[in-house]
């Protein structure tokens, strides 16, 4: 579902593949790393609503293997611009953020942003999936809601005007699959290349 502004213009309007997984609170760390695992961003920002939940985030993505690194107003400016240095040059895979720390980030290599917790405001939402999905680029935001949120996922929809899907989080099978898929397009792609 395209985002537009008013102001902007069809050729910058954002592109961004919208879904939403119905998770409980305990099972949000699983479900994102099959969900990760399914999606195999390039980069992604995953966004928590608070400093803790992004250092606690950041650790269980890390202890999985994952290449993440934390960013919130708790670090310095310096630890800042150096996470930001390894996101930009690919040492990083994976943003785990606050709405504060990410305001006005924009990162050429951004595929995904995740909505872990699902923003207090619906203009938030937009705020955040914004970060993908500029310059005319494709982008896929991905949200984790909890059931006692459906009404704010209601109202994020009511200001975007149309729904946001719901679907299952990909079983086992379902991310082979999908890898195997991909190692195929690759395969094929290498072959034609001269």
């Amino acid at each position: 579902m395209p985002i537009a502004s008013k102001e902007s213009v069809a050729d910058e309007v954002p592109r961004v593949r919208q879904t939403s997984y119905v998770v409980t609170r305990n099972t949000k760390p699983a479900a994102l790393g099959r969900v990760l695992d399914a999606e195999d961003p390039k980069a992604a920002i995953v966004f928590c609503r608070t400093r803790g939940g992004v250092d606690e985030l950041t650790d269980q993505l890390k202890a999985q293997g994952y290449q993440a690194e934390a960013l919130h107003g708790g670090l310095t400016q310096e630890q800042r611009d150096r996470v930001m240095g390894r996101l930009r040059s690919g040492a990083t895979e994976i943003l785990v953020a606050t709405d504060v720390a990410a305001r006005g980030l924009d990162v050429d290599r951004l595929t995904h942003v995740v909505n872990y917790d699902l923003p207090v405001s619906p203009e938030a939402y937009v705020h955040r999936i914004g970060r993908v999905g500029r310059a005319g680029r494709e982008g896929v935001a991905i949200s984790l809601v909890e059931p006692r949120e459906r009404r704010l996922l209601a109202a994020i929809e009511k200001l975007l005007k149309g729904r946001i899907p719901t679907a299952s989080i990909p079983t086992a099978a379902d991310v082979r699959s999908m890898r195997l898929q991909r190692t195929s397009e690759s395969v094929a792609d290498l072959l034609a290349d001269d």
